[in-house]
């Protein structure tokens, strides 16, 4: 493994530090010393190997029998030492043969989460007994990649707490940051599902296109990945992901007709709305951001209500007054008459009205629970993301959901399933 800088600790035998260097030969050296042992640097370690390095620094710790003061040297040190010697951690083996116990820890401790190697001086012969230090000729170097395959279960299981969550854009960046540490192995699979967080953030912003791209693109890598790894735990949730992307190819073009003023069929928009209530739930009860849940059930209904009154040939935006049943007609003409005085503009409830005095169905589920939506109504329009200052709360959201799903004429279980990623 060919590195172009080397950390080692300095202290105890010389003989060790001086065989790395000479086995490495390494441009740039970051010493890991004491105060006592900075010394020996040039009097006892460069006399022994024939390797004459580009250029040096020394990370010094005060106390090298603590383990804490040793791991504190080097975070404040290391960083500093590596620009000044132009090198990165991508450059780097970490040699923890030298310097006392609590210094050799704190080397694999403080780089651990680094992409780096490490390096082991041993040998077959020792004093002792075979027990103690290694005779000098008899070194053997040891390399061993960092063991981030083995680590980066914590960050997959951080990785899947975020998204079962509904924290995409966070789980995003936990893989990501997996991806930049583990070994060849492990590094698709995290690409994969850094691509699928990203791609559910999109979902979840409305970039139907984007989400579509990216989960196309990521689910037959990670397929392909858990049926090499045998990773059967991921089974159940590559089969709803790749239900999601079949979602999406119906969701995209229904949304991108809908949002530039295309006559929505009544499929394409109760899809449209189912899932947008399905993301409100996601919202509230995983992200718990009731504020933000209750604002998309209300564009759901609004939505749902639009949808309904376009089978009509009704726009609630550019109504003509002659399009209004009788009913409500003076009603409608006095309260929403547009600034040109030839159409009308109306929001939700009155939508839902106009819709029972056509004898619409969507009209007659409003009339069923006409005062406890206006109740629910009216704390969403006092809450502090609309004209009030009182935030909403989950109950608020609760009552609007049960509503919204009558509305639909569908059950909770009825609704689109986040994919679970396993977290044990």
């Amino acid at each position: 493994m060919t590195r172009a800088a080397l950390l080692v600790c300095v202290g105890g035998s010389p003989e060790p530090v001086a065989f790395s260097i000479e086995c490495h030969r390494p441009a740039r050296i970051v010493f890991f010393a004491s105060r006592d042992s900075r010394g020996e640097i040039e009097t006892k370690i460069r006399p022994l190997t024939s390797w004459r390095w580009a250029d040096q620094e020394i990370v010094t710790t005060p106390n090298h029998e603590d383990l804490t003061t040793c791991m504190q040297s080097l975070i404040d040190g290391l960083p500093a030492a590596l620009a000044n010697l132009g090198a990165s951690t991508d450059d780097l083996i970490v040699d923890h043969t030298g310097g006392t116990k609590p210094m050799s820890a704190a080397v694999v401790l403080a780089t651990i989460h680094m992409r780096v190697a490490y390096s082991y001086v041993g040998g077959k012969v020792r004093t002792k007994g075979g027990l103690g230090q290694v005779l000098d000729g008899s070194e053997a170097l040891l390399i061993t990649p960092n063991p981030w395959d083995l680590l980066a279960v914590d960050l997959q299981r951080t990785l899947a707490r975020q998204f079962n969550r509904a924290h995409f854009a966070e789980a995003a960046a936990t893989a990501e940051d997996a991806a930049r540490r583990v070994g060849e192995r492990l590094r698709p699979l995290f690409l994969s599902l850094r691509e699928v967080c990203e791609g559910y953030a999109r979902w979840h912003a409305f970039d139907f296109r984007g989400a579509r791209t990216a989960l196309q693109r990521s689910a037959p890598k990670l397929a392909d990945w858990i049926r090499a790894s045998q990773k059967s735990d991921l089974d159940a949730f590559i089969a709803t992901l790749t239900r999601d992307v079949a979602r999406l190819e119906a969701l995209v073009p229904a949304f991108h007709d809908i949002s530039r003023g295309a006559q929505p069929t009544c499929g394409a928009m109760a899809a449209l709305v189912r899932d947008l209530v399905a993301q409100a739930e996601r919202t509230c009860r995983l992200a718990h951001r009731p504020d933000d849940a209750v604002a998309r059930l209300y564009s759901a209904l609004e939505k749902l209500a639009k949808a309904a009154l376009a089978a009509h040939g009704i726009d609630n935006s550019a109504a003509r007054p002659e399009r209004i049943p009788e009913l409500l007609r003076e009603e409608f003409a006095a309260r929403y008459a547009d600034r040109d005085g030839g159409t009308l503009r109306f929001g939700l409830v009155a939508s839902y009205r106009l819709l029972e005095a056509l004898d619409d169905p969507l009209g007659a589920r409003y009339a069923a629970s006409a005062g406890q939506l206006r109740q629910v109504l009216d704390i969403r329009n006092n809450s502090l993301l609309v004209h009030g200052w009182r935030p909403v709360d989950e109950a608020v959201f609760d009552r609007l959901f049960v509503l919204a799903l009558a509305f639909l004429g569908i059950t909770r279980e009825e609704l689109p399933a986040l994919p679970l990623m396993p977290e044990a």
